[in-house]
C-alpha cells in the first residue's frame, strides 16, 4: 500500500475527529497480535502534535482502520507487520495573513502553531467568548 493513501485517510480522520484544531505532526498506531497470533493494527492511534503534546484517537471504523487493514495484509506477505508512523503535511499558512486564534492573544500573523485560525480585518472584533470560530455572534 501506498504511504499517500495512509496519509490521505488519518487527514480525513483528523479533520473529523480532532476536537483540539492544534497542528498535528503525526499519527502512530502499533500493532497487536490476537489470541490465534494474526498481527494487525490497534484500533486507537496516538496523534502527536506541533508542540509535543500527544492523545489517543479512536480509529475503529473509519476509513484508515480499513486502509491499515490492506497495510497489515501487504506487510504481513512480507513477513512482518512492523508500527505505523503518519507523518501529517502542515497546512499551509497564507502570508501575511492576520488572525485570531484560540492559542495566541490579540490579532497577529498566523503561524503553523495557531489553533482555529480565522482572519482578522481592522474593522472585526475579537472572537467572542463561547464562539472561538467566529469573529462576531
Amino acid at each position: 500500500m501506498d504511504i499517500s493513501e495512509l496519509t490521505s485517510a488519518a487527514t480525513a480522520v483528523l479533520a473529523d475527529r480532532d476536537p483540539t484544531g492544534k497542528a498535528v505532526t503525526s499519527v502512530t498506531v502499533e500493532t497487536t497480535r490476537d489470541d490465534t497470533g494474526w498481527l494487525s493494527y490497534e484500533d486507537t492511534a496516538l496523534v502527536t502534535y506541533h508542540d509535543g503534546a500527544t492523545r489517543p484517537l479512536t480509529i475503529r471504523g473509519t476509513a484508515l482502520a480499513a486502509a491499515l487493514d490492506q497495510h497489515a495484509d501487504d506487510e504481513a506477505e512480507l513477513g512482518s507487520v512492523p508500527r505505523v508512523v503518519i507523518q501529517i503535511p502542515a497546512r499551509p499558512v497564507p502570508a501575511n495573513n492576520t488572525v485570531h486564534c484560540a492559542e495566541h492573544s490579540g490579532a497577529h500573523l498566523e503561524t503553523i502553531a495557531c489553533r482555529w485560525p480565522h482572519n482578522a480585518h481592522p474593522e472585526g472584533t475579537p472572537p467572542q467568548v463561547g464562539h472561538p470560530y467566529r469573529l462576531t455572534d
